[in-house]
């Protein structure tokens, strides 16, 4: 078996971890940060939180990264860090800020045009020493070679996988995502269990892979709707950011799937928050694989619930996993329509037409036709 797995060289994770960073990094010999975060984590402090304590460092911040970053924040990122002579990047934020962070080191060292990197390892220079510190457990961005631009003149989600973007230090600090709001907490949630499920039945996946994506799923399942519940609670905000660390390694080496695939569509052409579009189309995707491919999701539910798989053939555990996953999202409030968030049959042609060409697809269990696609968003709807 060939198998290559890519992941962050250093991870710190736990409450408070991210004072460990300035140790770390006068190893490294760097003077000058950029901080790369948003204007909502600039307001709440949390930006602060992990700048005051980098003691004998300076910084300069950009905090004009949008929820589904755009190739404009990336030109204004890159602007700054030239302009103030920044020598290495620290990411603060979710999967935006990290993203955009990515997206920056890779155009700082290789210049040209961002859409020129698209697809497998396409930079050829590593570039500048990158920290991505996580706020929220769910897109495990800090962990991942993969980033996602939004081209906003296409409508369309611009999808990179680069082991030259792969951040050096990894931080899950679970003292910076005390304070998510619930809403935050189970769209970002949903998006890690997304990860998770995805990555267990994606064609490349492998035994590694599977470990990593089975207790990433049990993690989730535990402490999702008690984060939820209390985002004051530690033990479960600690949960959270294991599951969601544990299902980033996974995908980032097996791959996603559909739900991925649909879900960067509703985010291009919606502006939706990529947790809520996983969310909401999570049961009808599992819904289709278990008419087109049986056998394949129940697997998931012999992980969440192995008590109520007792007996059942693999078809009843297929139907199992979407009952489980929908009861889950209707208590956390992510189950909600397509049509209630603003999305319009009008545009279904159009993300079908970009679902066919995005990268998740290939990994996918099923690979639908584009009237199927567009009879899918129609059922979420």
């Amino acid at each position: 078996m060939f198998l290559k797995f890519a992941a962050a060289p250093i991870t710190l994770f736990g409450l408070g971890c991210r004072r460990q960073l300035p140790n770390l990094l006068r190893r490294e010999g760097v003077k000058k940060a950029l901080i790369v975060t948003d204007a909502s984590l600039e307001k709440l402090g949390i930006r602060a939180m992990v700048t005051d304590v980098l003691e004998g460092f300076s910084f300069a911040v950009f905090s004009g990264v949008c929820p589904n970053p755009t190739l404009e924040n990336v030109q204004d990122g890159l602007a700054l860090y030239q302009q103030e002579g920044c020598d290495f990047i620290i990411a603060v934020g979710g999967g935006s800020a990290n993203d955009c962070a990515k997206a920056i080191r890779v155009m700082a060292a290789n210049g040209g045009e961002l859409k020129d990197y698209q697809g497998p390892n396409k930079s050829k220079v590593r570039g500048a020493f990158l920290v991505a510190v996580n706020t929220t457990a769910g897109t495990a961005s800090e962990v991942s070679r993969a980033y996602l631009i939004s081209d906003e003149a296409a409508r369309r989600k611009l999808i990179f996988k680069d082991d030259f973007a792969m951040p050096d230090i990894a931080v899950d600090d679970t003292e910076l995502m005390l304070g998510l709001p619930a809403a935050t907490t189970a769209q970002t949630g949903m998006d890690a269990l997304t990860h998770a499920i995805e990555s267990y039945c994606a064609t490349s996946r492998t035994p590694l892979t599977d470990l990593l994506a089975e207790d990433a799923m049990h993690q989730i399942w535990k402490w999702l709707p008690a984060a939820v519940e209390n985002g004051s609670d530690e033990q479960a905000r600690d949960g959270m950011a294991l599951g969601q660390y544990l299902a980033g390694l996974s995908f980032g080496n097996a791959g996603l799937g559909l739900v991925h695939a649909m879900a960067h569509q509703l985010s291009a052409v919606y502006h939706m928050g990529h947790g809520l579009s996983n969310a909401v189309l999570l049961p009808t995707v599992l819904e289709y694989y278990r008419k087109t491919v049986p056998g394949v999701i129940g697997r998931i539910a012999q992980v969440l619930a192995p008590e109520q798989c007792a007996g059942k053939t693999p078809e009843e555990c297929d139907t199992l996993t979407v009952t489980l996953i929908l009861q889950l999202s209707q208590r956390i409030g992510t189950d909600m329509p397509l049509s209630r968030l603003g999305v319009t049959r009008d545009s279904f042609a159009e993300m079908a037409d970009k679902a066919l060409q995005d990268g998740c697809l290939a990994t996918a269990p099923s690979i639908p036709d584009h009237e199927t696609i567009c009879s899918l968003y129609e059922q979420a709807l």
